[in-house]
């Protein structure tokens, strides 16, 4: 009789565990608006569009006439959608503590209910307007913001520019340095990517020839940082960022991976420069996308043309990707707004 009611005790602490894990990782139930953090909204815009539409480079937004009023919608809209979230995906050029540009700026749309995830891609050479700087190149507000306080005030600097751009709330980030981008890769054992004609990676002094190539972590990072040879340009990295970012997710996160799951969480946040994802947060996510194929991923790149202006940080005309306001407006509705 003992034992029985020992093994009763046993089970039911077994049931209540899993309730537990359940309850508190299922990722319907974990990522709920209540629950979500809202890193930045977007600040009231003084931009204007002249009949190019394109925003007004004379005008530079004061941080002070943000309006709480709007950003407690924005804040409410995302309590009501409580089903998706932001992910802001930043990689910087930095090699050991330097001060350092975001060379990879991404946004993920995360649908929970839906199982998917939409990429959008910002061009590191965006025109785009940052707080008490004016319109500059969206990779100079990284650093920026580490010049005037550190890797924490570089981060938020971005995190208000992308949420500003986009007009989205971002709820989470990940920033990573190229190190740990090479790490990451190694420790699930490479990937295996596409690649539709032969490239010449100056970087790394190597070619990959045209079809599916298995490569490591520092290939990868050299195809991921790659543009000059590419008959796209940047565009046509920005693409291999997005390959890159798919096949990582959908490798990491098939059923055999699983069971390596904490190690290679611990060995992922060790490698990640900087996050506010928990580890709870991690392991529902990670719950959430199980065995996610390439499908499940659509991907987006910011549409606009290429422009030389005058730029208010270097003193000196540059070459500027200039979005098309309209459009990217269209794009944030569609894909990062979505339920």
């Amino acid at each position: 009789m003992r034992r029985k009611t020992i093994c009763y005790f046993i089970a039911s602490l077994g049931l209540a565990g899993s309730c537990w894990i359940y309850l508190s990782f299922e990722p319907n139930r974990h990522f709920q608006g209540s629950e979500l953090p809202i890193l930045s909204t977007p600040n009231v815009q003084s931009t204007s569009l002249n009949q190019s539409n394109q925003p007004d480079a004379n005008i530079v937004v004061d941080p002070a006439s943000t309006s709480t009023g709007i950003q407690e919608k924005q804040e409410e809209k995302q309590q009501e959608k409580h089903a998706s979230f932001n992910v802001l995906i930043l990689g910087t050029d930095a090699i050991g503590d330097e001060d350092s540009r975001s060379d990879v700026i991404i946004v993920a749309h995360v649908m929970p209910n839906e199982k998917k995830v939409a990429i959008v891609s910002i061009p590191r050479d965006s025109r785009v307007l940052v707080e008490s700087v004016g319109y500059t190149k969206i990779n100079h507000a990284h650093i920026v913001g580490e010049l005037r306080g550190g890797n924490k005030e570089g981060t938020q600097l971005v995190l208000q520019t992308v949420s500003t751009f986009l007009n989205i709330p971002i709820n989470y980030y990940i920033k990573t340095n190229f190190k740990g981008f090479i790490n990451i890769i190694d420790e699930i054992g490479g990937i295996d990517i596409e690649i539709p004609e032969d490239i010449y990676l100056g970087e790394s002094s190597l070619l990959l020839h045209q079809g599916t190539q298995h490569i490591d972590g520092l290939t990868t990072l050299s195809l991921v940082r790659e543009r000059h040879s590419l008959q796209d340009g940047d565009f046509g990295r920005q693409i291999h960022q997005s390959q890159v970012l798919k096949e990582v997710a959908v490798k990491l996160l098939q059923p055999n991976q699983l069971p390596k799951l904490p190690k290679l969480l611990t060995l992922a946040k060790k490698d990640i420069s900087d996050t506010n994802f928990s580890d709870g947060d991690l392991i529902s996510l990670a719950w959430l996308l199980k065995g996610v194929k390439t499908s499940d991923f659509s991907y987006i790149q910011i549409p606009g043309q290429s422009s030389l202006e005058m730029d208010p940080l270097v003193k000196s005309t540059v070459w500027y990707w200039i979005p098309d306001m309209l459009k990217v407006k269209e794009i944030s509705e569609e894909f990062l707004q979505s339920e």
